[in-house]
């Protein structure tokens, strides 16, 4: 019998075959996913988390991304407006606006921030009652105003309990472009949530700086990206001051 032409043989298109042709990323997300199952089979329950914990991390699978990326790689000025700002130099003010300076200096690449100083003698010149944040650019060369306008602050829930609360709108303006780029409210921030301190354990200005020190990071994130864990963990930090 002659030998069958091996040109002339059929091809069998078994499932097999069409599998060979998925995309590489879905054999890499195979091969981590088995590769998963093997390491928790090697540890225990509480390990397998910490093993999944882990990976997520490393590939940043577990940071939630900045809802705004406006200030990217520009000459940012930070701009805090209070009930009592409008008239006079509010300290209220002046702490949401360093600590949010501080997380932003840190956590947005290629982001340089105007100094504060620059924004309190241009309000010293042009006075406190007005406040204009295109011509508050224009007049310190920034390329982003980030203004923070916080309203009905109040770090008391009754005679004996310390609580705070605010409402907060968050705007950025590019000051090239003339217009705004980015606006956001939270309509009632409350910090703690769950719980309060007594007048009895602290004092006004401590916790009025730990309340701005919760307030700058929930602004902030809407900068950068971060872990969700970490949001879980804001309530213990009353226990630690």
């Amino acid at each position: 019998m002659k030998p069958t032409p091996l040109n002339s043989r059929s091809i069998d298109h078994s499932p097999l075959d069409s599998r060979s042709d998925r995309p590489r990323s879905r054999r890499w997300f195979g091969i981590v996913g088995l590769g998963l199952v093997v390491a928790c089979g090697m540890v225990t329950q509480t390990g397998c988390l910490g093993v999944v914990s882990n990976l997520m991390h490393a590939v940043g699978a577990d940071q939630i991304p900045a809802e705004c990326d406006a200030l990217k790689n520009a000459k940012v000025a930070v701009v805090t407006m209070t009930d009592q700002s409008q008239y006079t130099d509010d300290i209220a003010a002046r702490l949401l606006t360093r600590r949010v300076r501080d997380i932003l200096s840190m956590e947005v690449k290629g982001m340089t921030l105007v100094h504060e100083d620059a924004v309190q003698q241009w309000r010293d010149t042009h006075g406190w009652d007005s406040v204009d944040y295109l011509d508050i650019g224009k007049g310190i060369k920034a390329d982003r105003v980030l203004a923070i306008e916080l309203t009905d602050m109040r770090l008391r829930d009754g005679a004996t309990l310390y609580r705070g609360r605010a409402g907060v709108q968050l705007i950025v303006y590019d000051i090239e472009e003339e217009k705004v780029v980015f606006r956001k409210e939270i309509d009632e921030f409350m910090y703690p949530v769950n719980a309060g301190q007594y007048t009895s354990e602290t004092t006004e200005p401590k916790f009025r700086k730990l309340f701005l020190g919760m307030l700058a990071q929930r602004i902030s994130r809407v900068f950068h990206s971060y872990d969700f864990a970490d949001t879980i963990a804001l309530d213990g930090a009353l226990a630690s001051e």
